[in-house]
């Protein structure tokens, strides 16, 4: 970078790194081992997004940065962009090789070397190098190395068939106490923690479970953003939040569990959402784990964009004992 104009020269290294989960993204540019922008946004690959959208969705994520890009003086430098996403599965590989292939060509004036996807818990797993991946966020998700170097899954397949212990499930069944408690004209803790969450009175709570109820693919996210006033109401102590909270994190350890069974005793575990953040979820999910395996060595993230960053240093080779776990890489 130049003292005159704040440009970065040529023949630097460019990476894109960007981490979406169920309900935001967050996009990093790095130059040289510097971040140069951070970009948060609403724009997803989430798990609930139509596959027929997976590539508009796509330029728009790479749209701020490639305008970040240009402005620093760096057209035509090769680029490498790596993105964590709660909705790339393995089922959706084609779709995402699909989308990937239709803007490579053009994102960047043609410069990406190579674009990996890689799921959000993944990409905590590569990036942390670490013996298991738990994340309780909008969903939830539990990965464990086994001996031999692959993956074992728990959960992670969304809400009707998983997310045991995510905000999605304690956002649900706090709505569904609230509807007893309205329908019984009692006011309550999770009553007014509804009220303030989607910003409604006394009146307004059943036109707005009708709401939520066809809120399209923004359902999962906007029953989810209760969860932190059930999580808030149990740390009131308010009995009927404690009861959600402690069911939903009993599911999750029974899961955890599960996985450990299948693969290996870990050692290092990283933790990640907005569920584990929350202090009252957090420190009685290690609680019951402890009391569950024994003791673990936990590392508690923030986001994703460190382990996405990387795996972006680490550039795009990846063993195939991941199986169906292994990164997308197009363009290499």
């Amino acid at each position: 970078m130049t003292e005159e104009t704040g440009r970065v020269g040529e023949g630097v290294a460019v990476s894109v790194v960007v981490d979406c989960g169920g309900t935001s993204s967050r996009i990093a540019l790095i130059v040289d081992g510097e971040e140069r922008a951070r970009i948060d946004g609403e724009a997803s690959l989430s798990g609930y997004l139509e596959p027929s959208r997976i590539g508009t969705v796509l330029r728009k994520l790479l749209e701020p940065v490639e305008e970040r890009y240009r402005g620093l003086g760096l057209v035509g430098s090769d680029v490498a962009v790596v993105i964590a996403a709660a909705g790339f599965v393995d089922s959706l590989r084609a779709e995402y090789r699909a989308a990937a292939e239709s803007v490579v060509a053009d994102a960047f004036g043609g410069a990406v070397s190579t674009l990996t996807f890689v799921n959000d818990a993944v990409a905590l797993f590569l990036g942390h190098d670490a013996d298991g991946v738990i994340v309780a966020g909008t969903g939830s998700n539990v990965l464990m190395r086994t001996a031999a170097g692959g993956v074992v899954q728990r959960g992670g397949h969304d809400w009707v068939a998983a997310d045991e212990g995510a905000g999605f499930w304690i956002g649900l069944d706090g709505i569904r106490r609230v509807k007893r408690d309205a329908d019984d004209d009692q006011c309550s803790a999770l009553v007014d923690a509804f009220c303030r969450t989607y910003d409604v009175d006394a009146a307004g709570i059943i036109g707005r479970f009708r709401e939520l109820a066809v809120a399209g693919p923004q359902m999962k996210a906007q029953i989810a953003r209760f969860a932190v006033g059930v999580c808030d109401a149990a740390a009131a102590g308010d009995d009927a939040a404690l009861g959600i909270v402690d069911r939903q994190i009993a599911e999750l350890v029974g899961t955890v569990e599960r996985a450990i069974g299948a693969a290996t005793r870990p050692g290092r575990v990283v933790l990640s959402g907005g569920m584990m953040r929350n202090a009252l979820y957090g420190d009685t999910f290690r609680r019951r784990m402890a009391a569950a395996v024994g003791e673990i060595d936990w590392l508690l993230v923030d986001d994703g964009m460190g382990a996405v960053a990387a795996m972006a240093a680490h550039g795009p080779g990846w063993p195939a004992a991941l199986g169906g776990f292994r990164p997308l890489v197009v363009g290499a």
